[in-house]
Parts: structure tokens; sequence; C-alpha cells
């Protein structure tokens, strides 16, 4: 069959790219990074010469372009910032297109850049293509969730999201270490909040919302704070505008909180420059560069990531909760990685071989929330996710049939 390229190695991208490259799906799959040793390591871990490595500069179209030319799929794993770019140029090459999340604003006032990409649907639908908005594992694996909850109870009235990961991971040697894009989630913790209630978008404080919620086990109760992530928009598009309230917060433990905070309050999370010394600073590009790339810590970090749906119907009679589950011990024996690496890697690689496979039939721009839910849960549970449902009181719930 014809190729698919990945668009940034890192800690997910390496994954989806190691799982295309051992999978018979694509004839070629090309993976493309502007770090030249995070392209050694996917060849060197792939082993296949099916796998091509390409050096390239995302920002730049002639370098876009070029690693995207005559693929049939492209798997955007890179930063949100260049999602739309990269959307018009899998229109351009008539490419099926997968990203992993969508940015936010920190202006409240300011719309959601997802629905900039929302708006290329007709684009998408005249190509005969399909662009799938936040694959991975939250956006993503959280969308084909609710969609199945949504399936199994004829709607749904309430959907909490509640992710415990990065918020309380320890990295040794670190006190803040991101298991994913550290931008990308400092960003989701410091933006506003988006809430849906009612039929209408609510955006509220960072850290807003605290709770304490009991995750299944091993985790226990954990410290939850509202962050911002697009499902709380997306799916009342995508799955049912009947739900009434959908939130999504993140496990942050109270110590971890304050630092960020910290930071926060003394600027360093500030993206306008400073002058230090004579020269021009931006002070977030200088935390960045203190923090350890999310590709780089699998062999440091210890406990659990998990990724839970509590879903309400029926005038909040009928509760059940869905979930995934996976030890970054567990994560570093199978694959070498973190749990959260693959639990985002995974779902866009699987959604990958689906379209070429022609198991994904709609057409159009969408999340996950608007595909072929099953067969895609179905895929994942044999790369190795696990998914459990359960009552909201039961710690250890049961293996998710699907």
């Amino acid at each position: 069959m014809a190729g698919v390229a990945v668009l940034g190695v890192g800690a997910a991208g390496e994954v989806a790219t190691r799982l295309l490259a051992r999978g018979k799906v694509f004839s070629e799959v090309v993976a493309a990074d502007v770090r030249p040793h995070r392209l050694r390591l996917v060849r060197r871990l792939a082993r296949t010469r099916r796998l091509r490595t390409e050096e390239a500069d995302f920002g730049q179209e002639a370098d876009l372009r070029r690693v995207c030319r005559g693929v049939k799929v492209i798997l955007n794993c890179s930063l949100p910032n260049y999602n739309l770019p990269i959307m018009q140029e899998a229109v351009r090459q008539g490419a099926h297109y997968i990203d992993l999340a969508s940015t936010g604003s920190p202006d409240p006032r300011k719309r959601s850049a997802v629905l900039e990409q929302i708006k290329m649907d007709r684009e998408f639908r005249r190509r005969d293509l399909t662009g799938i908005l936040g694959l991975g594992v939250a956006p993503g694996l959280t969308n084909l969730l609710a969609s199945l909850a949504a399936e199994r109870f004829g709607g749904l009235e309430e959907v909490r999201i509640r992710v415990y990961g990065s918020g309380y991971a320890q990295v040794e040697g670190y006190l803040l270490a991101p298991l994913f894009s550290p931008e990308t989630f400092l960003e989701e913790v410091l933006f506003p909040a988006p809430v849906w209630r009612d039929g209408r978008l609510e955006k509220l404080p960072p850290f807003s919302g605290q709770e304490v919620y009991r995750f299944p086990d091993p985790l226990g109760p954990a410290t939850c704070y509202n962050v911002n992530n697009e499902e709380t928009e997306m799916m009342p598009r995508f799955i049912s505008a009947e739900i009434r309230f959908i939130d999504f917060k993140y496990a942050i433990a109270p110590e971890r909180k304050t630092l960020i905070e910290g930071l926060y309050r003394i600027g360093l999370t500030g993206t306008r420059p400073i002058l230090v010394k004579g020269k021009e600073v931006v002070p977030f590009d200088v935390l960045l560069s203190l923090l350890p790339a999310s590709d780089s810590v699998a062999h440091r970090v210890r406990g659990h990531t998990c990724v839970l749906l509590d879903v309400a119907t029926g005038g909040g009679h009928i509760r059940r909760r869905f979930w995934t589950l996976l030890s970054h011990a567990e994560a570093r024996r199978r694959f070498g990685v973190t749990a959260t690496a693959y639990l985002t890697g995974t779902p866009p690689a699987v959604a990958a071989e689906g379209l070429a496979r022609g198991i994904l039939q709609r057409r159009g721009v969408t999340s996950a929330g608007g595909l072929e839910t099953r067969p895609l849960l179905q895929a994942l549970r044999k790369r190795g996710v696990r998914l459990y449902e359960g009552d909201p009181s039961d710690p250890k719930g049961v293996p998710l049939v699907v």
C-alpha cells in the first residue's frame, strides 16, 4: 500500500512511527523531525527498510511539501501551532490527516483554534478525505469512550474527564517533568479552562474547580483542577448536542501546583521578550530549556497514567466510568517509553491503518467521537491498550467489552 508520514518524533510520534513501521499496512513510513538525533533513534529502533527519515522544519512550506509528497496519510505529532498549515498540505497532497491536540489561548475571549481547523471540513469532503482532530489519548481515546457510552445508553447528559499523569508522576532528578510536550502541558494548565454547561462554553480561571477525585486502583484519591482542553467543545459537536455538562480536569499534586503557580507569578511563563544583559530573551523559552524533553525521561519515571470518563444520564440515575490505565514500568518494559507516550501514540497509528484499509469511512473533518468507534477500540486492545469500565464506586472495574 501507499505511504504514511509521521511529522514529529517526540515521545508520542516515536511510538506511532515504530508501530506503523512494524505493521504491514503501509509500504513506506516517512518519519520527519527537525532533530537529527531523534530520527537516528527511531531508525535504530524500527529496524526496517520501510522506514525513511527526513530532517524537516514544519514551519517551512517547502519542507512540509517535500516530506509529505505522495503519502496517503499524514500523522501530525508535532506542536499544535503547526496544525493548520499541515492540514492545508494534506489537502494539497490528497492525504488523510490526523493530529493529537489543538491549542488554546491565554485570552478567554478568543475563539478556540480548533474551530479554524473545523472550517476545512468542506475541503476535506470535496477531496474525499478524512481529517481527524485530537486523536491521542486525551483528546482521542476520551472521545471514543464517550461515543461508545452514548451509543450504549442512548445519549449522555454529563461527561467528566479526569486524567492522572504528569501532575503526579515522579521523575528522578526533576521537580517538574511533563510526560508530553512541556510547552503544551504548561499552556493547558495555565490557560483559561473551558467547561460546557447547558449549551454554551464557559471559560474558567486556571486551577479552578479543585476537587479530590478517587481514581481506580492502585491510584486512589488525587487533587484535580480544571485545565484547557478541547473535548469540552468537540464532544457536543461530534458526539451529541444533548450533553448538558462536560469538564476536563488534571490530577496535579498540591506541591506541583504551588511550583507551577510560582513560575507563573514570577514571569517565567511569559512569552514577551525581556531585556537581559543587553539581549532580548523570552522567559518561557528559558523555562522550557530547563525542563527535560518528554521523550528523554522513560528510564526515570515512576507511577501510572490513567485517563477516565465518568458519565451520567437518565437524570443522574445511570452513572458509569470508563478508563485506561498503564504503569510507566510496564510501558518501559514493553516499548521503552512512558505510559503517556504509549497511550498517546498508539491511537493515531491505529487510525492511520484504519483509513488505509478502508475501515474508517467517515469523510470530512471530525474528532475521534465522529469515527467508527468499535473497530478503533478493538484495534487498540490488540495493541495492548487496556480498557475498563465500572460503577463510580468500583476501584477495580472489569475489562470493557467492545
